[in-house]
């Protein structure tokens, strides 16, 4: 069976026999297909499927809420839904495809982790993980993608907030590396580019949220990159507060 590029997460946790596995999506079709694929990797994992819009936040409550009457708590949450609702000059662009990707990209970010974070709760009993899908272009200006661009550094900031707020749960900003996507297809200049792969990031969001990886909590991440290079400058990371966003300039002079 052909895994496409938005099961890839789905395809690594069942790769690593994760216990059970929830899968959120628009479209009962897509569900139904990755639901299929999860149990031929895996049939001794549980599959739950809800059918679900982000951007509603009762929507993704009930969604929550049956996932806690089926399998309890969840230890581990990815944040993989996101669109390129346009693509313009600000001064040409339609406020309302603007606006979409603001919708998608952020609100439904947030409104996804509140849930999830009203049911783990406080001090969560077992290891806990957010992964957050960003993107390098939050760091770029440029090709007429001020809306798509904005939503990926709010989430980046977004994930830090969660650090600070929430200590106790690992949370990650995970760049995908260069996927030739269908999102990432839309931007043909970048074509040339896409030489990653799509079971490199659901490898590394496994990475990311098993074991020990505290210390890269609140931080940007590339699926490209070399984990074990991280693991070396862990001390590093931590003590320069690496991978985060910030401000940089000479004042007072």
């Amino acid at each position: 069976m052909r895994i496409k590029e938005e099961q890839s997460f789905a395809a690594s946790f069942a790769r690593a026999h994760a216990d059970a596995i929830v899968l959120l999506a628009r479209s009962r079709e897509n569900l139904s297909q990755t639901e299929t694929m999860v149990k031929s990797i895996s049939p001794s994992t549980k599959v739950l499927s809800i059918a679900v819009d982000v951007t509603d936040y009762d929507s993704v409550k009930r969604a929550f809420d049956e996932i806690i009457e089926r399998l309890g708590i969840p230890q581990v949450l990815v944040n993989n839904a996101g669109v390129i609702a346009s693509q313009c000059r600000i001064v040409d662009d339609d406020p309302d495809f603007w606006w979409r990707t603001q919708e998608v990209n952020v609100r439904g970010t947030f409104n996804v982790t509140q849930a999830f974070l009203k049911i783990v709760g406080p001090s969560p009993a077992a290891p806990t993980a957010i992964i957050n899908l960003t993107s390098a272009a939050g760091h770029y200006v440029g090709q007429k993608l001020s809306s798509y661009c904005l939503t990926k550094l709010a989430i980046t900031q977004f994930t830090a907030f969660l650090k600070d707020e929430h200590p106790q749960i690992t949370s990650v900003s995970l760049h995908p590396g260069m996927i030739p996507t269908d999102m990432g297809n839309s931007a043909s200049w970048l074509a040339p580019f896409m030489k990653d792969t799509a079971d490199l990031c659901g490898g590394t969001a496994v990475w990311l949220s098993s074991g020990d990886r505290q210390f890269l909590s609140g931080r940007y991440v590339a699926a490209n990159w070399d984990v074990e290079e991280l693991e070396a400058r862990k001390e590093e990371i931590v003590q320069d507060n690496l991978l985060t966003v910030r401000l940089n300039g000479r004042f007072g002079e």
